[in-house]
């Protein structure tokens, strides 16, 4: 019975005129690319033959670049909302127990986060060349999905409970503890751990007290440090906030036009 329905819809195809190779998923190429724009690639291509549809700038910061799917906004709608509920809830508390440093540092936060698009990006391996000898990184492609080549930055941010956000050169292999030196924390900041946001969107809680340590952990150029709320300040009221907040900044390509306020 399947056989004769893919019979049926091979005839159909035929009758109109058009074969069943020539279907084809569209998707977007932009950023540090030579002529970006939307692609047509064949149904069921994979990553490297999108990447490879529009030759990449010398320029183009692959460790850095974003796949952007329709198919993930809806559940990444729920997350930043939940990140916002959590926000106005501490504010919330925060007010009632006349702590209004942290009500201020909660109203900020969600400011920010109000502004941030919702992206639909999922971690992956975007060098093109790579892709091609790497088949289980080389995952399928839909129909309207985005790749994003950013150009290679210079520097890192420090986010969350701090002053105000600083964006710093970039250091190799300098430990992500050692800009915060250069951004001075809140006084509702952890001083336990901090979170890692790699540009290609891998996210790392990273121990710096006393008692839990981590080893040394180096970014790459264009990585966010988020500073998070204190885990005492939130226990009772958003116990997950810092790593779903840590989890929404990883969804911000760099340099990412739609992304900026």
């Amino acid at each position: 019975m399947r056989l004769r329905s893919a019979l049926l819809c091979l005839g159909l195809l035929a009758s109109l005129g058009v074969s069943s190779g020539s279907v084809a998923t569209q998707v977007d190429v932009r950023g540090a690319v030579n002529a970006g724009g939307t692609r047509n690639i064949p149904a069921g291509a994979r990553l490297s033959q999108a990447a490879l549809s529009s030759p990449l700038h010398r320029d183009a910061y692959t460790a850095g670049a974003a796949w952007l799917r329709p198919a993930l906004q809806a559940a990444q709608s729920r997350d930043k909302a939940g990140v916002l509920f959590d926000l106005n809830q501490l504010r919330l508390h925060a007010l009632k127990d006349e702590h209004d440093g942290l009500a201020d540092l909660a109203a900020r936060m969600a400011s920010w986060v109000q502004r941030m698009p919702v992206t639909g990006r999922q971690v992956a391996l975007l060098d093109p060349r790579a892709l091609e000898v790497t088949p289980a990184e080389n995952k399928p492609v839909a129909e309207g999905d985005a790749l994003y080549y950013p150009t290679r930055p210079s520097t890192i941010r420090v986010v969350g409970a701090v002053a105000a956000a600083c964006e710093l050169p970039h250091v190799a292999l300098q430990d992500a503890m050692r800009y915060l030196k250069a951004c001075p924390l809140l006084k509702e900041a952890d001083n336990d751990w901090i979170f890692v946001i790699q540009p290609d969107g891998r996210v790392f809680r990273q121990g710096m007290g006393a008692w839990n340590r981590s080893h040394p952990l180096s970014l790459a150029p264009g990585a966010v440090v988020y500073v998070p709320i204190s885990e005492y300040r939130l226990k009772n009221v958003a116990p997950d906030l810092n790593r779903e907040l840590a989890n929404f900044l990883a969804t911000q390509p760099i340099a990412w036009p739609e992304a900026q306020p």
